[in-house]
């Protein structure tokens, strides 16, 4: 497999999980509510995704840095919220 395709299948898989926050995003933003959210869960899954971007940078890999610095947007502003609203 060429570095082309296999760059352009991490592009999928990484938006397909960056995308998946977006329902829980939207949620919170529309509700204002958190309670059902795991803050340790979340915080873990940021810090996972830190390093999987720094990763990404060491690597040169535009997948892992363009999803993975979406989805620490999303997923910090889950968090964001969850420390907000409680």
């Amino acid at each position: 497999m060429t570095a082309g395709w296999t760059e352009a299948i991490g592009l999928v898989g990484g938006t397909l999980t960056t995308v998946s926050f977006l329902p829980q995003a939207f949620k919170v933003y529309r509700t204002r509510s958190t309670r059902d959210i795991s803050l340790g869960m979340f915080a873990l899954a940021w810090f996972g995704m830190v390093l999987w971007l720094i990763y990404g940078l060491y690597l040169g890999s535009p997948a892992l840095v363009i999803c993975n610095g979406t989805t620490l947007v999303f997923a910090g502003y889950i968090i964001a919220c969850k420390l907000r609203f409680g």
